[in-house]
């Protein structure tokens, strides 16, 4: 599974989860920055410099995952997909080399469990 692009949203704990395949699709960046396109139901990550606004900074101490505080993230996701219970999610994503980024569409995020 460390190879799949795999975005977790941990509805309970508010926080996103990027996994391994997340970071290395991105070349493990030092700072990313996640954007939604309410239209489309999509996340888009994509690796940005320091000075970038709403960078978040991953460590550099060999991480395999990266968790993001994200309350207010969250609360905007939750609203945009009707969500109205806390079972986490998990979202894979495709690696966009034009862009450098990577999707996740939200219509498609499965219960943890499922997974």
């Amino acid at each position: 599974m460390n190879s799949e692009i795999i975005l977790t949203l941990n509805l309970p704990e508010e926080s996103i989860l990027l996994n391994e395949g997340v970071l290395n699709a991105l070349d493990w960046p030092r700072q990313v920055q996640i954007f939604i396109n309410p239209d489309e139901k999509m996340l888009l990550l994509r690796s940005c410099s320091i000075k970038a606004r709403d960078a978040v900074v991953i460590p550099d101490d060999g991480v395999e995952q990266f968790e993001i505080s994200g309350r207010s993230f969250l609360r905007k996701v939750r609203q945009l997909m009707n969500w109205d219970d806390d079972d986490p999610r998990i979202c894979l994503g495709e690696y966009l080399p034009a862009v450098q980024a990577v999707r996740f569409s939200l219509r498609d995020a499965v219960a943890a469990e499922q997974v």
